[in-house]
């Protein structure tokens, strides 16, 4: 492998904050031999919630590497929902990875799973993803907040909080040997819940893609 290996991380809404704290998730998976570069997807809601906005985000992702975006060594597409993530794999020459397809691949190697996720208008979303990638089978539960995404998300202590009850809710109903946390903005909440001593092993999204496509680069 190369000194430095080059990683482009898109976020694929529009809220720059969001991005920084998922590439710092990455970094700190990846270590000081790997660059990630942050894209924010300019154009495109601040938080994904719903289809209408996989769908814009799908479609202006796939138009900045019309235009000759560099995906570097390899792209992390960082929203839940894993928007653009077939079109990118089929367009660009390099290891391209979902956190979504990445956080259930893992969570699928403990066995049954939960997804907790402050958007319930991406659950059939959520579902169908799981089928493409092989493991709707291991999904046993999707637990979404009663709080909008948009004020939880501003209240990271209330989110954390919302998150570690759904967590032991889903284990308390039986059949969960891990537990998803379902959005690229819960970087920050996923890393806390995941020290916290939980239940069962927690994954955190970004940091799984890491390990991906850190494995997919190294065996290249």
């Amino acid at each position: 492998m190369a000194t430095e290996q080059r990683i482009l991380l898109i976020n694929p809404n529009a809220t720059e904050y969001v991005t920084e704290r998922m590439a710092v998730a990455a970094r700190e998976e990846l270590g000081a031999a790997w660059h990630v570069e942050e894209m924010t997807n300019a154009g495109a809601p601040s938080i994904i919630t719903d289809d209408a906005g996989l769908e814009l985000a799908t479609n202006l992702m796939v138009e900045a590497f019309e235009k000759g975006r560099d995906p570097l060594d390899g792209v992390i597409v960082a929203a839940f929902g894993d928007p653009a993530l077939q079109e990118l794999k089929s367009m660009l020459p390099v290891p391209v990875v979902g956190i979504a397809e990445s956080g259930m691949l893992e969570a699928a190697e403990y066995g049954n799973f939960a997804i907790v996720t402050p958007t319930p208008d991406l659950f059939d979303a959520i579902n169908g993803l799981a089928e493409r990638y092989g493991v709707r089978s291991k999904l046993a539960a999707q637990l979404t907040t009663e709080t909008d995404a948009y004020v939880l998300m501003s209240q990271p202590e209330a989110l954390v909080a919302t998150l570690r009850g759904m967590i032991e809710e889903a284990v308390a109903d039986g059949g969960v040997d891990a537990v998803v946390i379902g959005g690229g903005p819960l970087a920050d909440a996923a890393r806390e819940l995941a020290a916290s001593n939980p239940p069962c092993p927690i994954v955190g999204p970004v940091p799984a893609a890491a390990r991906r496509i850190r494995k997919m680069i190294e065996g290249a």
